[in-house]
């Protein structure tokens, strides 16, 4: 649903994906443009029953709000359960109240819970496990030295359905912190804004990963996109892909 870095981009909407099963949706992150993309690529939002973010950087979450708006003006009677970092929760409940979207108000039940490593969702389609990375800790100073009560929360998310792995990166401050967790990925969807691209590439072939999804392009990445795919080609990486606001993915 949403392709682009930070920087907000005239063709793509920011960070975000649906997963759609036979039996329901599950929304990762939810960055400025969501609800219009999900509107404007016809995702049944209503099927939605979970939403799932990798860390509170604007270009992540800020779309949360108009979608539970979105989903109160339709008047949806189903629950909405929503899976954030711990340091998260208190803060997006008070914005909530700050917009005057009031848990009494809302046509549907809104329940928060925190993210913990590893397995902490599963139902029964799939499993969702989370690894802690190091996107947010270049803050630890100035956390520090302002007291505040932010923990630097950032993960990375292996989503196993149907005995395929998912991985996700969200944001990442290294390879790192995917070099553990891509192996025999059925799919991963990697963020290209804050690595080295043809490193990326290597671990992709060095692993036996189905499909390789680029996501969270930068604008001044366009120029360079068919340099990436070349490279990709010349790695003989199975199958290798620039998301885009749309794109499906079938498994």
């Amino acid at each position: 649903m949403g392709s682009s870095s930070g920087m907000p981009s005239p063709e793509r909407s920011c960070s975000s994906f649906v997963l759609e099963t036979e039996s329901g949706g599950y929304l990762f992150d939810a960055g400025e443009g969501t609800s219009s993309s999900i509107l404007r690529h016809k995702v049944d939002y209503n099927k939605i029953s979970t939403i799932f973010i990798t860390h509170t950087h604007s270009d992540h979450l800020i779309g949360l709000f108009l979608f539970i708006q979105m989903l109160h003006l339709v008047r949806r009677k189903e629950k909405l359960d929503i899976y954030l970092p711990e340091e998260a929760i208190s803060p997006v409940g008070n914005f909530l109240n700050t917009l005057y979207l009031f848990p009494e108000k809302l046509s549907f039940d809104l329940n928060f819970y925190r993210i913990n490593e590893g397995i902490f969702f599963e139902d029964k389609k799939l499993k969702v496990k989370a690894f802690l990375n190091s996107h947010l800790k270049e803050n630890q100073k100035i956390i520090e030295e302002k007291m505040l009560k932010n923990r630097w929360e950032s993960f990375c998310f292996e989503i196993s359905l149907d005995n395929k792995r998912i991985i996700y990166s969200g944001d990442v401050g290294g390879l790192n912190d995917l070099a553990k967790i891509l192996s025999d990925a059925e799919v991963s969807i990697t963020e290209c804004m804050h690595l080295d691209l043809f490193e990326l590439l290597n671990l992709a072939k060095r692993y036996n990963i189905g499909s390789t999804i680029f996501t969270h392009i930068p604008l001044e990445l366009e120029k360079d996109k068919e340099k990436i795919i070349n490279q990709a080609k010349i790695l003989r990486i199975k199958k290798f892909a620039f998301a885009y606001d749309g794109l499906i993915i079938r498994l």
